[in-house]
């Protein structure tokens, strides 16, 4: 138990500087080891520009998949957590009792809609929000008040306050499209959201921003508003064009068109075959793993040996039995942009939060929960969640439509930022990548629920089924050689001792922390498995 105690203390990250026009901000993900389960300037606002120090936070007991941001909201200032989400598009905080602690973890801090004095309340029990997983959803009122992220303080931006929260973990701070706003769905007009105004109130020069995730077992990433940080990624950025919406048009998710999926091992590299490549991704850092098209996912369990255990999901062997290599996204065509994802990256350790021990077979090997997963119905999109973000650098350009990724490069602790360019055709540094092949439909919508839940038994795999895998002979697909594979593909640091430091302080709602930890075996894989995902 003293484990559990020392390993859930709140801790403070050092706030980052960025140069004018940039908004720089540290951002703290959860390391809990189980996972099952975001053109031209008006003159008047340049003087605001500088240097911009961030704190964030870091709260070790909420399942893989979600980076928090810590915020300060209203007058006098009240302190959230909030969960980063690239897949959704409002902020929005507990109330005060609006978390059901029999359901949620109920983290991140409550907030006072009382005590407030610059708060105008704009719909009161308007801000309704519904998420994939059975019973789950948010009921409150929308408010506009002032919202503080390092220093630098959004004035009069749209926010909900839960006043009804069930099965959800945490406040959301979302970053994407405002057409993707809860609110558009009722009344189909949206409202500037925080990007919007980190813009027009001049903290910004565009709205665009990057996003450092760093690896598995890192306390901590980065998020630049305004810009990139160039130390953080292997070569240069490759330009993808967002995708819109088959159905609607518009532009609502960070969609990227995925020409293939292969594995480099020892053998070399096998571009597998399957008939849906190239197909559209979303890029979500509110979902945990990574989702393929079945006939892939499959192909890929059955060469890591995964094992579906009734309670955990795919469980492999940590080790994978020795098994090194990556698995390898290539976008736009076969000259596009190449993202590796080390072997390490997909093995997601499960712990028993009674004891804080890692889960074992019955030969003693550590267990993890492999980071992939397939959709659950037709016209799920696949999404693309932390275990590929985790290896890739992105820049997000939401003005000019278009997406820099790049591979990443671990634990890197020095910073270079550069502001994104203002009134260009393109802010992104880069190549733009063309695409081979027109996909004909872009399903973003309807994103399927996920039924699975997160429990302390132990795994009932026979340590015969979680080995070495299939190897290279379970791979049906053709040799090649990528033109672009990195040079140096950075393998993850073994050890997160050097990350862990600091003094923690993603903010508890309601209840005690213990029974947090608790409740999140039942509740934890859900959520960071849909983030954000708002049923349309």
């Amino acid at each position: 138990m003293h484990t559990i105690l020392i390993l859930a203390c709140l801790s403070f990250a050092n706030l980052c500087l960025a140069e004018p026009g940039v908004l720089s901000l540290r951002t703290f993900r959860n390391h809990q080891k189980h996972a099952q389960a975001l053109r031209k300037r008006d003159p008047k606002f340049l003087s605001k520009r500088g240097p911009f120090p961030v704190t964030l936070g870091n709260y070790p007991y909420v399942g893989g998949g979600f980076y928090y941001v810590n915020a300060s909201v209203g007058t006098p200032s009240q302190q959230v957590s909030l969960d980063i989400d690239t897949g959704s598009s409002d902020v929005w905080m507990f109330g005060i009792h609006s978390c059901d602690p029999t359901t949620s973890l109920c983290q991140g801090g409550a907030f006072d809609e009382t005590a407030s004095s610059t708060l105008t309340l704009v719909s009161q029990g308007g801000f309704q929000i519904q998420y994939d997983t059975a019973n789950s959803g948010v009921e409150g009122d929308y408010i506009t008040d002032v919202f503080t992220i390092g220093k630098q303080t959004v004035k009069t931006l749209t926010m909900g306050v839960a006043t009804q929260a069930e099965y959800v973990d945490t406040g959301i701070m979302g970053i994407g499209f405002d057409s993707n706003e809860a609110i558009v769905s009722q009344v189909g007009q949206a409202y500037p959201n925080l990007i919007d105004l980190m813009k027009t109130q001049g903290l910004i020069g565009t709205r665009g921003y990057s996003l450092y995730m760093d690896d598995l077992e890192a306390a901590t990433g980065t998020i630049v508003f305004g810009g990139y940080d160039s130390t953080k990624f292997q070569g240069s950025l490759g330009i993808l064009k967002i995708q819109p919406d088959a159905q609607s048009g518009t532009y609502s998710t960070f969609s990227v068109i995925l020409n293939s999926v292969g594995v480099t091992d020892h053998t070399g590299s096998t571009v597998l075959t399957t008939s849906n490549m190239p197909n559209v991704v979303i890029l979500d850092t509110g979902t945990a793993f990574t989702i393929l098209p079945s006939d892939l996912f499959n192909e890929l369990v059955t060469y890591f040996g995964a094992f579906n255990d009734e309670t955990f999901g795919w469980i492999v062997r940590c080790d994978l039995g020795g098994m090194t290599g990556t698995l390898d996204y290539q976008f736009a065509g076969p000259t596009g942009p190449l993202i590796t994802v080390p072997f390490k990256e997909l093995t997601v350790p499960l712990v028993d939060v009674s004891t804080g021990q890692p889960y074992t077979d019955t030969n003693n090997n550590p267990v993890c929960r492999l980071g992939l997963d397939e959709p659950s119905s037709a016209d799920e999109p696949l999404l693309f969640g932390d275990t590929f973000l985790r290896s890739a650098y992105v820049v997000y350009d939401l003005d000019n439509l278009e997406i820099g990724i790049a591979p990443t490069i671990y634990n890197v602790t020095s910073s270079n930022i550069q502001a994104l360019p203002v009134g260009t055709a393109t802010n992104l540094p880069g190549s733009i990548a063309s695409v081979a092949t027109t996909i004909a439909e872009t399903l973003t919508q309807n994103v399927g629920g996920f039924g699975e839940t997160f429990a302390t038994a132990t795994p009932t795999a026979p340590s015969a089924a979680i080995g070495t895998g299939g190897g290279a002979g379970a791979l049906t697909g053709v040799k090649t050689t990528y033109s672009n594979y990195p040079t140096s593909v950075a393998v993850p640091s073994s050890s997160s001792t050097s990350k862990k430091n600091g003094a923690g302080s993603f903010k508890a709602s309601q209840g005690s922390l213990w029974h947090g930890i608790l409740v999140q075996g039942l509740v934890v894989i859900v959520a960071s498995l849909i983030g954000a995902r708002l049923i349309t």
